[in-house]
């Protein structure tokens, strides 16, 4: 049994975040100290519980009795912040230990993140604490900042400010640096956070117990996170279920995006669908926002917990300013952010009338053309008509330099909370701008500083609406004569039995039959009607074409027997010759599926053929899936209008694909953890009601299936 399974009873994550009682070990008057800010903030900011400093050297730290241990100090100790030297902090871990403390935080780096000797320190530091029932946040973290209840156990530089504004955006972070400046980044624009935890080395509680702590926390709407790597991948995902059924947006950044988990191994499905590529799968599909941008993460966080969310997903916006350069200039930006302007309704159109000409009644809106100039009646006619028009889902007021921007900003805010859907406000000015902020920060009001920001914050806030749309969606149901499974061998499988996997869950794949000399392929040939495609069956090659093992358009029993022969001398050890029927379509797709640790069955689908990994346009879902779900996939392509008919091109099955990739989720869901890889590259995509056709196939199965 382990020391976690015997230690005294734990404390509840709550109560590290809201303590009773808090030591600060190493406590300092000197602020340019790690336990000077610590202790200086907690008094500053208003902290409620009993502070203890630990120094063995001081009588007094900020006119409170210091104490020479932790052990010293009157107890019960809720949570001990440690920021001491790497030499001694394990002597202090001790100390707490025996003195009951509930958790620490350790502050304190160099332990697991600077190498071998820093990790074994780490590894005996998390015995003694499990040995005795203590909880560990850290090390090398900055602590916790508990905003809504004054518990500020931090020493992050981000809260050197004279008040602190809480609100409902809750945080977890592996970098603390990071969290500290996007709360300082946050507080500038007037956003309110409700509790912010950096995690650090996660040598105990890790970022997933801190993220259950914020779905069940009232004090937070919606929960941020800054993910370097998950201890635990395999919680992660139902944590975001349930965040999404509590009506919390999580929204997410992931550093290290390139594949790294992805060399190439027996699949293109490998070699495309990497660790990150699996990460961004998971989010979407559980319904949570991944973003690039740290400081976009903050200010779509702001909007949806100070404004209203997206109706739906696939609205489209209302661009109204006094400035024409600016709302078209806005308007042209929308296509590149994946958003489009609405469509007004007549409704709306005969609104903008009675201000301006006919001519000028469109979008993007230049208030400047109303008879009487940008009057204040006007103004907010029309942004309740905005409001009220079912394409619109969000409102833009980019701002320019002007008369009276304070009085015209605020505004914004009442006609805002009239109508259901989110206004981002855009102050574009620089200085001059400034009594307009600050009128928005009075009525506790979000703004922007960049349309680009805005534009990032509304892909953010389409990206939640679709997936609370999707999280309404009944679950996947499996289609008819989808599985079971047919027996076959373990490791990598020759093309027939890929395809006769393929196959028993109804996804179409060539005739075909494998010969053993070339009369056999000949007759073969015959049956299947020519022209024929001769392939070299091996287990060890991966890609036949690059070593001459494909011959394609064989229209005779003469060319069927020099096929052979060319296949046989460059490949003397074979398992046979494929004869196939030469299929023909309009595109070719790849259609994957894997196991990926931690995240489970996979499925992508994208432009295959040869030049799969050149145009790397693929798709990455969790399986099993819905079709609506697996249309919404190619449509996401960046080739998308090839499949759908461009240039006179015919449209292409879409359909067939759709069903296909549907019957490959439910493979890859039944199998688990036994389908390493398959590919079915290419798919042969025909025109509109003509169906689909896998003609190469290759998949690699674990021990275990029967």
């Amino acid at each position: 049994m382990s020391p976690a399974e015997t230690a005294p009873d734990r404390i509840a994550v709550a109560g590290i975040i809201s303590p009773r009682s808090v030591a600060v070990i190493g406590a300092s008057d000197d602020v340019g100290k790690f336990g000077g800010r610590v202790i200086h903030y907690l008094i500053k900011h208003g902290f409620g519980g009993r502070l203890l400093p630990i120094n063995p050297n001081r009588a007094t730290i900020r006119g409170l009795p210091a104490y020479a241990a932790v052990g010293l100090a009157p107890g019960p100790v809720d949570v001990a912040i440690l920021a001491v030297p790497v030499a001694h902090l394990l002597r202090q871990v001790e100390d707490c230990a025996a003195a009951g403390v509930g958790a620490c935080i350790i502050i304190t780096g160099k332990l697991a993140d600077a190498g071998a000797e820093g990790a074994a320190l780490q590894d005996r530091i998390l015995a003694v604490a499990q040995a005795a029932g203590m909880r560990l946040v850290g090390p090398n973290c900055l602590g916790i900042c508990n905003f809504t209840d004054r518990a500020l156990l931090s020493s992050s530089l981000g809260l050197d400010v004279d008040a602190l504004k809480p609100g409902g955006i809750g945080m977890v972070s592996q970098s603390g640096a990071l969290m500290g400046t996007l709360v300082s980044l946050g507080q500038r624009y007037g956003a309110g956070f409700s509790r912010c935890i950096s995690v650090g080395n996660q040598a105990d509680l890790e970022l997933c117990d801190f993220l259950d702590y914020l779905i069940d926390d009232p004090a937070t709407r919606v929960i941020t996170l800054y993910v370097e790597g998950l201890r635990d991948p395999a919680r992660f995902a139902p944590q975001l279920r349930r965040a999404r059924a509590a009506g919390k947006p999580v929204l997410c950044v992931k550093a290290g995006r390139s594949a790294e988990g992805a060399q190439a191994a027996r699949s293109h499905t490998a070699s495309l669908a990497g660790s990150f590529a699996a990460f961004e799968a998971l989010c979407r599909d559980a319904g949570a926002v991944l973003l690039e941008d740290p400081a976009a993460m903050v200010f779509a966080a702001d909007a949806l917990d100070r404004l209203p969310r997206l109706p739906r997903a696939g609205l489209g916006l209302a661009v109204i300013a006094s400035s024409g350069g600016s709302t078209v200039t806005t308007a042209d930006m929308l296509p590149a952010a994946g958003l489009r302007l609405a469509r007004m309704s007549a409704a709306t159109r005969a609104t903008l009338g009675r201000y301006m000409p006919e001519s000028h009644v469109h979008l993007p809106l230049d208030t400047g053309s109303f008879d009487e100039g940008t009057a204040e009646g006007g103004l907010e006619a029309c942004i309740r008509a905005f409001m009220a028009d079912p394409d619109i889902g969000a409102i833009v007021v980019p701002m320019t330099t002007q008369p009276a921007m304070a009085p015209r900003a605020r505004l914004l805010p009442p006609l805002a909370r009239e109508g259901d859907r989110p206004l981002l406000y855009v102050m574009t000015a620089g200085e001059v701008g400034n009594d307009a902020r600050q009128a928005m920060r009075d009525a506790d009001f979000p703004f922007l500083d960049r349309v680009a920001d805005a534009l990032a914050v509304l892909r953010a806030l389409e990206a939640e609406a679709a997936g609370r749309d999707r999280a309404s969606l009944p679950p996947p149901a499996r289609p008819a004569g989808a599985g079971p499974a047919p027996a076959l061998p373990t490791g990598a499988l020759t093309e027939a039995e890929a395809k006769r996997l393929a196959a028993a869950y109804g996804i179409p794949v060539t005739r075909e039959v494998l010969a053993v000399d070339a009369e056999s392929a000949v007759t073969a040939a015959g049956t299947i009607g020519y022209p024929v495609v001769l392939k070299g069956v091996s287990r060890a090659v991966v890609h036949k074409s690059d070593l001459g093992l494909v011959k394609l358009r064989l229209a005779d029993a003469a060319a069927v027997r020099a096929a052979f022969a060319e296949i046989a001398a460059a490949l003397p050890e074979r398992e046979g010759v494929l004869v196939q029927e030469m299929a023909r379509g309009e595109a070719e797709l790849i259609l994957g599926a894997r196991w990926e640790p931690g995240f489970g069955p996979l499925v992508l689908i994208g432009f295959g053929g040869v030049l799969v990994e050149v145009l790397a346009d693929v798709q990455l879902a969790s399986a099993p899936l819905r079709p609506a779900d697996a249309e919404s996939m190619l449509r996401r392509l960046k080739l998308w209008p090839v499949l759908a008919g461009v240039r006179g091109r015919p449209a292409l099955d879409v359909a067939a694909a759709v069903d296909a990739l549907v019957r490959l989720s439910w493979l890859a869901a039944d199998l688990g953890p036994r389908l390493v890889e398959m590919d079915l590259n290419p798919i042969l995509l025909r025109a509109a009601g003509e169906g689909a056709i896998a003609v190469d196939a290759r998949a690699t199965l674990a021990e275990g299936l029967a």
